[in-house]
């Protein structure tokens, strides 16, 4: 996320100390667990984020609760519980553990929280928010290793840790996530999108950098009392955001749902439209160089519109392969939302494409590690043909 740009609710919470910490409790349709990483200049807003959830609350159809480690707020890290409506109406954290210092960028951290979550919080749908700036699967610059969950006195997780966190926490391809959130930037590639597709049903997250505010957590919370399905909860969580920053004027802003089922297919597909545009080169790179200065990017200029690429790519390879691209990876984003005219070509999923050798260089070992990269894979063929 960058920076923030809002101010918190206007409604107030309570934090107590629970007598049951170590209590699990009944099951529920639902349960919500937000992974809050605020070791950092987000801090601020994590808090504010806990009260936007403490203004919707919970219900009989969902469970939520909350880690959060901040920056001078308090010591340590805190596990929070979202109470149901009291009889005046309001809902409150609950403290239910004070926990030592520690690194939220160690994945051992993140499987913790995930694992005491699934314990605790009994549910037949679940939604896990890893919470924090993001820069989709490689690091700003050459900075430390920063994908997601930055702790500024510690690390930060790559995408390989958080899968193994997940694993190791018991989220598998039996036991699935309902959704999986990045309330993060730059967080919703085709790449990164398809590495968890064995560990949730749904990914939902932003294509360009999300405002400070991130998600709109009282109408998450609020979406999932009903007890909706896990593509109706996503489709929601992505309607909510753009209107909340329709709603502010806050423009450029993009969200969408992953349906991971179908980002195989489009990962295939994308390896075909690889090899075609390679059988070009080289005397197509020109061409190649000039669809890559006007095809849609983002803050990260290397991250590019899927959809939109392959599209502009039609006057280069065949028009079944430029179409046939283009429809696989559209089918598998369940909701796209933008809004703002410097990311009118969004369709709900990127691809990394480098603007230069050097970059490409700097970061194709880390691209590699990614699960899309482990078999035949015509997208960096092609990559390394173009920066050959």
């Amino acid at each position: 996320m960058a920076s923030k740009a809002s101010t918190s609710k206007a409604s107030t919470s309570k934090a107590s100390t629970s007598k049951a910490r170590t209590s699990k409790a009944a099951k529920k349709p639902w349960s919500f667990l937000a992974y809050i990483a605020a070791d950092n200049n987000l801090s601020d807003y994590g808090l504010i984020d806990i009260q936007e959830l403490c203004d919707a609350g919970t219900n009989k159809n969902v469970h939520a609760a909350v880690q959060i480690d901040t920056e001078g707020e308090h010591d340590g890290s805190i596990r929070y519980e979202i109470s149901a409506p009291d009889f005046e109406g309001n809902s409150h954290r609950t403290v239910i553990a004070r926990l030592a210092e520690s690194d939220s960028g160690n994945p051992r951290v993140l499987k913790n929280f995930v694992s005491w979550g699934l314990k605790r919080y009994s549910a037949d749908k679940r939604l896990l928010v890893v919470w924090n700036h993001g820069s989709g699967f490689r690091q700003p610059g050459r900075a430390r290793r920063r994908d997601i969950a930055f702790d500024d006195f510690g690390t930060s997780l790559d995408m390989p840790e958080v899968t193994d966190a997940l694993s190791r926490a018991g989220i598998t391809p039996a036991r699935k996530l309902s959704i999986l959130g990045f309330d993060a930037c730059l967080m919703n590639m085709l790449e990164v999108a398809d590495h968890f597709s064995g560990h949730a049903d749904f990914l939902v997250g932003s294509q360009q950098t999300e405002p400070g505010d991130g998600w709109p957590y009282n109408q998450v919370l609020s979406g999932m009392q009903g007890n909706p399905s896990a593509l109706a909860l996503a489709q929601h969580i992505v309607s909510r955001y753009i209107a909340s920053y329709k709603r502010d004027g806050q423009a450029n802003v993009t969200q969408s749902a992953i349906d991971l089922s179908k980002t195989g297919a489009a990962v295939k597909a994308y390896g075909s439209f690889g090899k075609a545009l390679k059988a070009t080169l080289p005397g197509s790179r020109q061409k190649v160089r000039n669809l890559r200065r006007i095809v849609q990017s983002y803050e990260y200029a290397d991250y590019v519109d899927a959809v939109h690429l392959a599209r502009l790519a039609k006057s280069l390879v065949t028009a079944a392969v430029s179409t046939a691209t283009a429809a696989a990876v559209k089918a598998a984003v369940a909701a796209n939302g933008k809004y703002g005219p410097s990311v009118q070509d969004s369709n709900g999923l990127s691809i990394w494409f480098p603007t230069s050798a050097n970059q490409y260089e700097q970061y194709r070992a880390k691209y590699l590690q990614l699960k899309c990269n482990q078999g035949k894979n015509g997208w960096i063929d092609f990559l390394d043909a173009y920066f050959a």
